[in-house]
């Protein structure tokens, strides 16, 4: 395979994240509302008599669905490059510029909880793929 086409290859998954990144950022607030509450009504059924925060604050909900989201987000990147401080450089620019760029749409607004939650949620994934590599490469020496 050439090089350019691993590079795409590559840099392909980030891509598509980024564009579910950002067709969540310019939702509107009923759809954002429509979504959220779907899934928070989805949660509560899994989890029967749910409570806590979670599932009774839509506002601390949609907060929390970051965290999935930049989870994938930080796997994806942790398995595009070999080096865990280039997936978190990339994913925190991702994060700081999706909260930034809420500022200049008239219905949302920047919320450093939520970057709080990306950032967990990305150094998870990264995490996780980071253990995976480790384990994998040890198996291969035994």
């Amino acid at each position: 395979m050439t090089s350019t086409f691993m590079r795409i290859r590559k840099l392909f998954p980030i891509a598509i994240m980024l564009i579910i990144i950002a067709i969540l950022t310019m939702q509107s607030p009923s759809e954002t509302l429509s979504v959220s509450g779907g899934l928070q009504n989805f949660c509560k059924a899994i989890v029967p008599n749910a409570s806590g925060r979670w599932a009774t604050d839509m506002h601390w909900f949609r907060s929390l669905l970051h965290l999935p989201l930049y989870f994938m987000l930080g796997i994806i990147t942790a398995f595009s490059f070999t080096r865990p401080w280039v997936s978190a450089l990339i994913c925190s620019v991702v994060a700081i510029a999706d909260e930034t760029f809420k500022v200049f749409l008239p219905t949302r607004e920047f919320e450093g909880r939520d970057i709080a939650f990306d950032v967990i949620g990305f150094l998870v994934g990264i995490g996780l793929v980071v253990i995976i590599r480790r384990l994998s490469a040890g198996n291969e020496r035994v």
